[in-house]
């Protein structure tokens, strides 16, 4: 393996809890970077990796409308309300760590892809890539929800060589587009050959900062405020705004950017997005856009104007997403004269952050449960994960807003849990729905929500779960726990409450719950041979490591694996003691 590259998976590595062996350590990393391009949701990239049979083919993920779909349930949940012009991706993905391109090997992702795509597969297929197999299936019985009528399709081929121009690459190459084409399962085909450099750009791309200078014709100061460094309205040139702030490298929209905003982009058939549309698709209407636009808000760290132009970093847009999205989407209309209306705002107190997405918002109507990063039970939460940190062995963290560790280099990806996360792994742990936090994780923090973050909840069964999931996640990547456990993640966490507790009501607005929490948190806290025995034992005692995944959807086993953790503690009384 490249130098350079093998210190950037050295990084990659020292993040990410992964695995100890290098060929599986770069495809965790190809395929992170690559979700990254085409995503802003949180992932843990061990995810994204498999065990068992390798039919030629080391990942494969679905993009719906720039979030992430790993199972049919997802599916139906993503296109459950949708009338037309979802835009679906699917992604393949090979890694090889050689410095050298191969003919054969491109030839043999071809033939694996094209199996993957046959009515019956002949090629042996892992749990993972069945369950692929079913999502991409899935998606298909949602044609006529799909921009075009079908999804696109991106091949990506990786190694550490440099970029290659040899006839013999480049015609497997364009033999694998011309392989995919043929199916006529996808509107748009694209191969990619990512060589070295172009894997380093995508992990910068993916973990670096976003800096951005735009020209201005005009602009106006607000005065300074406390904690409010800097703020001007600006008027500046679409194309430029276009350009600098929304368009990434790779000539897509940064979805990053958004993830402050309370709403995601709701497409061009609501009425507003609609005239917006119709304004920017008449080339006299056009020029008057940033007059009839109420203009976008965004907030930055750091937000420096000079004479002629104004530079931000690490910006967000908490409002204009709609208008924002609609500009992209007809970027290839927007002449020179298009010119729109931006409030720039320098701040880095997450309280005033608060304020300006809750006030912006406010007048777009948005409902309260959209603000959940700003509900005082989750804010709770991080005020005690931050005060919990004292403890180096047991610091995690909390990440009340996407991407506020992102700066600092100390904060283990394996030590972090975003809102997303936590609610997972306490409906998992604690209200006994493991389930659900398999299977429907955005009800977790959707319709559920209220039941996850109750603000007379005490802060510590959040911290004990994540802790538990944290402590399952070691022994599962260092293979102390057989790593085909790591589907079974969520009920295993129940079944350790319920061995180290017992079957006691778990309220967790209650003092009690306190001492339980220590209990729990004491007992995997030991590292010794003994401890991690008895949790491996209790994994065999509680389910079928090879348990199908049907019945890991489906909420009797949960109910299964309650009881047959207290059989294992009542049979593992002295240990315990």
């Amino acid at each position: 393996m490249h130098l350079v590259v093998r210190s950037h998976l050295a990084d990659f590595a020292n993040k990410f809890f992964v695995s100890d062996i290098q060929s599986k350590q770069f495809e965790a990393f190809l395929n992170y970077v690559i979700f990254r391009s085409h995503s802003a949701d949180t992932i843990d990239p061990a995810s994204l990796v498999y065990d068992g049979d390798d039919p030629g083919v080391d990942g494969v993920m679905v993009f719906i409308d720039d979030s992430y779909v790993s199972s049919v349930d997802e599916v139906e949940n993503a296109m459950a309300g949708k009338r037309r012009d979802a835009d679906v991706t699917i992604v393949f993905t090979q890694a090889k760590t050689s410095e050298s391109w191969s003919k054969a090997e491109i030839n043999v992702f071809q033939s694996a892809i094209s199996d993957f795509l046959s009515e019956e597969v002949a090629y042996p297929h892992s749990d993972y890539m069945t369950n692929a197999k079913e999502v991409f299936q899935a998606v298909l019985k949602h044609l006529g929800k799909i921009k075009g009528g079908k999804p696109e399709v991106q091949a990506c081929f990786g190694t550490t060589a440099r970029a290659s121009n040899d006839r013999e690459i480049l015609a497997a190459r364009k033999a694998l587009a011309t392989s995919l084409t043929s199916t006529g399962y996808f509107t748009k085909v694209d191969v990619t050959l990512i060589d070295r450099d172009s894997i380093i750009d995508l992990w910068t791309a993916a973990e670096g900062q976003v800096e951005a200078t735009l020209k201005i014709i005009g602009n106006a100061p607000f005065p300074r405020t406390s904690d409010i460094e800097e703020g001007y309205v600006v008027t500046v040139r679409a194309q430029d705004f276009i350009k600098e702030i929304l368009t990434d490298k790779n000539g897509k929209l940064r979805q990053r950017i958004f993830e402050e905003n309370v709403r995601d982009f709701i497409g061009t058939n609501g009425d507003v997005n609609k005239e917006m549309t119709e304004t920017l698709l008449d080339p006299i209407k056009q020029k008057r856009f940033g007059i009839l636009n109420n203009g976008i808000t965004m907030i930055s760290p750091d937000v420096r104007l000079g004479a002629l132009e104004i530079f931000v970093r690490d910006f967000q847009i908490v409002n204009g997403c709609q208008t924002s999205n609609i500009l992209f989407e007809n970027r290839n209309v927007v002449s020179e004269d298009v010119t729109i209306m931006l409030k720039l705002i320098e701040t880095s107190d997450p309280a005033v952050v608060d304020d300006i997405v809750r006030s912006t918002n406010r007048q777009a109507k948005v409902d309260e449960d959209e603000f959940l990063a700003t509900l005082d039970a989750v804010k709770a939460l991080e005020r005690y994960f931050d005060a919990r940190g004292t403890d180096d062995e047991r610091q995690l963290y909390f990440e009340r807003r996407k991407n506020q560790f992102l700066a600092k280099e100390d904060v283990k990806a394996i030590r972090l849990f975003d809102i997303r996360e936590i609610a997972r792994c306490v409906a998992a742990m604690f209200l006994d729905k493991p389930d659900i936090a398999s299977r429907y994780p955005n009800k977790l923090t959707g319709e559920l929500r209220t039941l996850v973050f109750d603000k007379s909840y005490a802060e510590e069964p959040y911290y004990t779960a994540a802790f538990t999931s944290y402590r399952l996640k070691l022994l599962l990547g260092n293979g102390k726990i057989d790593k085909s456990y790591s589907k079974c993640r969520w009920h295993i966490m129940m079944a350790l409450k319920y061995f180290v507790c017992g079957e006691k009501s778990m309220q967790l607005n209650s003092n009690k719950i306190k001492a339980e929490c220590a209990k729990i948190e004491a007992f995997l806290s030991a590292s010794d041979d003994a401890t991690v025995k008895i949790i491996k034992d209790l994994c065999a005692a509680i389910i079928d490591i090879d348990v199908s995944r049907d019945k890991l959807r489906g909420s009797v086993l949960a109910a299964e694996v309650k009881e047959k953790a207290l059989e294992f503690r009542k049979q593992n009384a002295l240990v315990q003691e």
